[in-house]
């Protein structure tokens, strides 16, 4: 289980109690990790066809993919025991290499394109909408592709389209094309669809049990003390967003130190930032990994102006590596023996100390070794803690209406006749 623990300031108040928390609970968002039926999409004939190449890329952007790239990113170094424990009918699944790609960059899709197995590489689109552009043109792009690099120009187990069961573009080009079709939940936003057939399929393909990740889920929903950490998350957002961002703005920093906990971090930065920005006010989030980001950010988290709180994300490891140099500096004779585990434990404690003895508001999430039952728990922790946030701010969590000009203005300049 993930332990949270404010720093400071201490909370100096009596926190209400968790009845509008259990008010959300029922969303489907949340409600999700009590459903299994969707996951039987699994074991279709046609779903086993697309399994099948040993390569895999996802396309999409914004909540689409981030969720699934978090959970990706959090696998990573899994052991083969971990990822074995899965439900029975995802026995003998071995795990495929996966590729994200999230953005129209054309140097980044030519370098990627131009080191894809593309006979063995199977594709996953995802859109809520089934109008997003980035994903369009991905999917456009690989299409094509595909069908250059295919014999007898037959695609059609090369694609799964995740969108909403309804018209759109993308609707369109999978009944096109005869690709899979799997139906993205219509009343789940895509930066909450991470317990959603939108993350599980991402999960799944990293040789992740789904069910174990929603069931980590479940625990937090279940669970009074964990709701308890969740309420203490949103008081501490909440008082800093009143004391430090004068109930405007306010600048929240994710302290990431753990290399697989980034993509986490980035996740996490979207559902703040499209969560709050609304009516003039919001919490601006910002991602650093430490140590990496100590050596060019904290002076100013020090010295600059103080409009920040810190959450630093700690993964408990063991030790592994250690200095048993013959021949080491003098001036750093105190490695000796010491594990870089030890060592990165140190920077994250003395980054910690610093910032506490310059006032800065803080706390600390420590997060056990990334099991999917743990992952699951801490998407949970902080869907919940952002939309808690939200009910405090008198904000509604939901929804982005002001990008939605942005669309349309892209469009404008694309198309300028219409």
């Amino acid at each position: 289980m993930i332990l949270q623990n404010i720093v400071y300031p201490l909370p100096s108040t009596p926190l209400r109690d968790e009845v509008f928390l259990n008010s959300f609970k029922s969303l489907d968002c949340f409600a999700s990790v009590k459903e299994f039926r969707d996951l039987g999409y699994f074991k279709a004939p046609r779903f086993q066809q697309w399994i099948s190449a040993e390569n895999f890329v996802i396309l999409g952007a914004g909540g689409s993919v981030l969720g699934g790239k978090c959970i990706h990113s959090m696998a990573e170094g899994l052991s083969d025991d971990v990822r074995a424990k899965t439900p029975g009918f995802l026995k003998n699944f071995s795990r495929r290499n996966l590729q994200f790609s999230t953005n129209l960059d054309s140097s980044s899709l030519e370098k990627m394109f131009s080191t894809i197995d593309w006979n063995n590489t199977h594709f996953l689109c995802v859109s809520k909408s089934g109008e997003t552009l980035e994903t369009i043109c991905q999917t456009l792009l690989a299409i094509e592709r595909c069908q250059s690099a295919s014999k007898n120009n037959i695609i059609a187990n090369k694609f799964a389209i995740v969108t909403e069961d309804k018209f759109s573009s993308l609707r369109q080009i999978a009944e096109q094309f005869n690709f899979l079709f799997l139906p993205h939940p219509k009343s789940i936003g895509g930066r909450f669809s991470v317990f959603s057939i939108v993350g599980m399929l991402p999960a799944f393909l990293c040789g992740i049990d789904p069910a174990a990740l929603r069931n980590g889920g479940r625990a937090i929903l279940e669970n009074a003390s964990s709701l308890r950490q969740v309420l203490e998350g949103a008081y501490f957002m909440l008082h800093n967003w009143v004391q430090v961002g004068g109930s405007k703005n306010l600048q929240h920093v994710s302290f990431i130190y753990a290399d697989k906990l980034y993509d986490f971090g980035i996740w996490l930065a979207q559902m703040y930032a499209e969560s709050t920005g609304k009516s003039g006010v919001g919490i601006t989030p910002i991602t650093v990994m430490g140590s990496a980001d100590q050596h060019n950010q904290l002076q100013l988290y020090l010295d600059g102006y103080a409009d920040k709180c810190f959450s630093f994300f700690r993964e408990v490891q063991s030790n592994g590596m250690a200095i048993r140099n013959d021949f080491i500096p003098e001036s750093f004779s105190y490695l000796r023996n010491k594990t870089i585990v030890e060592i990165f434990r140190a920077q994250h404690d003395a980054t910690l100390a610093l910032l506490k003895s310059h006032n800065r508001h803080l706390r600390t999430i420590e997060i056990p070794d990334c099991t999917p039952t743990v992952m699951g728990e801490l998407l949970m922790h902080f869907m919940l803690e952002v939309v808690g946030v939200c009910h405090l701010m008198e904000i509604n969590p939901f929804g982005q209406p002001a990008v939605e000009q942005g669309k349309i203005l892209a469009k404008q300049m694309l198309d300028p006749g219409k």
